[in-house]
């Protein structure tokens, strides 16, 4: 049985190529959310695929990690606040030799977050109460990129911009709270045609 659902995946996994790429990537968010003093640095990956559409444009689908927040100062105390979210973007890929652009949306869903206080040199990290901020968040994604060959596979650097639509705060009191603007950067590489 093992044998036959191996075998099932590879011929899926082939006949899914040969009618799209897919792709990994890696590299770095810079998030900001509403009346924030700082970016918010991390880490954020993803999988993705491209679909022919028309000549010159594809459609890329993908999942990706991408934490998000923000950073807060004042005199008496630092703060931050990141939340970890699962992202689905769907974007229209425009090809001209080896330079792309994208453009689409994205749906998140915020897996978990903590909060941090650093108040007189004490540091207290706490896991993100969600009562009184949604889970669900959904915004727009820009991007440019530059893709080339290295060795068999293709292979590529990009950068993006994204904003959420959604006001994350739900508890009715104090501003709104929204992911303004998050810059990403990534390498990565595509698999397929």
């Amino acid at each position: 049985m093992k044998k036959i659902t191996l075998l099932l995946v590879f011929i899926t996994t082939i006949s899914i190529s040969s009618f799209a790429q897919l792709g990994v990537k890696a590299g770095m968010n810079f998030a900001k959310m509403t009346d924030a003093d700082n970016t918010l640095n991390n880490l954020q990956a993803g999988v993705f695929m491209d679909k022919d559409f028309i000549p010159l444009i594809k459609i890329r689908v993908g999942l990706d990690y991408s934490p998000k927040g923000a950073a807060f100062e004042s005199s008496l105390m630092n703060s931050s606040t990141q939340i970890n979210y699962l992202e689905l973007p769907v974007l229209v890929k425009v090809k001209l030799g080896p330079l792309y652009g994208l453009g689409g949306v994205y749906g998140a869903y915020a897996m978990n977050g903590t909060s941090t206080v650093t108040v007189a040199g004490v540091e207290t990290e706490s896991d993100l109460n969600f009562d009184n901020i949604s889970r669900w968040d959904a915004g727009m994604k820009f991007g440019l990129g530059a893709q080339f060959k290295l060795g068999p596979l293709g292979a590529f650097v990009q950068g993006a911009y994204s904003f959420g639509f959604n006001d994350l705060n739900t508890s009715g009191m104090g501003g709104e709270l929204k992911n303004t603007s998050v810059l990403s950067f990534s390498v990565g590489v595509l698999l397929g045609n």
